[in-house]
């Protein structure tokens, strides 16, 4: 098993608005949690600090990505948008940027085992029926791409999708789950579920995937 995670290592610039303190997601989030799913999962941690240079990212993202042969998990932590994932500098084609995406799905598939899992713990990349991780799904068929609808937390959100499905997106659960849904809130609390939950469906056919989590996740 060839695990790879991949974290953004700088803060923010700027002062947050809602704590009136300088930004510290990266120190905050998304480094901790990365270095816990290494802990869990194992395997390396590479972190990302070329900050605007998106060319420069996609780069070292591809090369880093090629030399986990057999690469059977990849998890992102960082910033996301519904058409790009900042951690690595590629994005969906939109009016203001052609599409980089190819080269990301070029260099995963290069590596990639049968259904590897992609965990993108980045805001809003399953926003959209046609957003960042429904475009990557489609492109990576034998693999599994899970990520966030919503902003928020970069593991403890619960707006989980798999994406890819024929309407895009499947929900782990909504609101309108009721009691479900408030359990795996609660699940999301524990740090080992919530960087793990995605084992559950582990060499599962999509159809099944789904509801072994689901079920992981209300116990």
């Amino acid at each position: 098993m060839t695990t790879l995670v991949v974290a953004t290592g700088y803060n923010r610039p700027g002062i947050n608005k809602r704590t009136g303190r300088p930004w510290a997601d990266a120190d905050g989030a998304f480094l901790p949690e990365a270095e816990a799913f290494q802990e869990l999962h194992g395997g390396r941690i590479e972190v990302e600090g070329l900050r605007r240079d998106s060319g420069a990212r996609r780069k070292w993202a591809e090369h880093t990505i090629r030399s986990c042969p057999g690469l059977d998990t990849l998890a992102v932590f960082g910033h996301g948008t519904p058409t790009t994932l900042v951690a690595t500098g590629h994005g969906i084609e939109t009016k203001r940027q052609a599409s980089t995406l190819w080269s990301l799905t070029f260099a995963i598939d290069d590596v990639a085992k049968v259904r590897a899992e992609i965990i993108l713990y980045a805001c809003l990349t399953a926003r959209g029926k046609l957003g960042f991780a429904d475009q990557l799904a489609d492109l990576l068929p034998c693999s599994r791409v899970w990520s966030h609808s919503t902003a928020g937390h970069t593991t403890w959100n619960p707006f989980v999708e798999l994406a890819g499905g024929p309407n895009g997106g499947d929900p782990v659960f909504t609101q309108k789950d009721g009691p479900r849904w408030r359990r795996w809130r609660e699940r999301l609390k524990e740090q080992a579920f919530r960087l793990s939950f995605w084992k559950a469906a582990r060499g599962l056919p999509r159809a099944d995937a789904l509801e072994a989590v689901r079920e992981e996740a209300t116990r």
